[in-house]
């Protein structure tokens, strides 16, 4: 984005880029603007949906399963990141990212998505349970 900032535009408190005031969510990374809600978001556009083949980069970001490198920090898809929605069980083989551990798992449901701790058997957010199909 060019250094002509008009008033609204907002800087992602993710990834620090500089997004227009159109926005709800940022360009780069997803992360959405302070007070936008993520179920009103996930409705509009979908764009919180985890895929199959998508992927978290031990930096913590989601990257779409075409990315060969993080578009955040540019580490390769390699063993620091975890193809999380290969098996569309979302458990992490091991500690990718600070914060997670072996055997923790994603939330498959639609607009979620939330990471949970290998010791819940229910979304901590949805409460859906673990095994959760989401009809795809």
């Amino acid at each position: 984005m060019s250094s002509g900032r008009k008033p609204g535009d907002w800087v992602c408190r993710s990834c620090q880029y500089v997004n227009f005031c159109r926005r709800d969510s940022c360009q780069r990374c997803g992360e959405l603007k302070l007070g936008v809600e993520r179920a009103d978001y996930t409705s509009v556009s979908g764009s919180w949906d985890v895929k199959p083949g998508d992927w978290y980069c031990s930096c913590g970001v989601h990257n779409y399963a075409s990315r060969s490198s993080c578009f955040k920090c540019g580490a390769t898809k390699d063993d620091s990141a975890s193809a999380v929605a290969q098996s569309w069980g979302f458990r992490c083989s091991g500690a990718w990212s600070s914060g997670w551990k072996s055997g923790d798992w994603i939330c498959t449901r639609l607009g979620c998505n939330e990471h949970n701790y290998a010791s819940r058997m229910e979304c901590f957010r949805c409460n859906a349970p673990r095994d959760y199909s989401s009809g795809y």
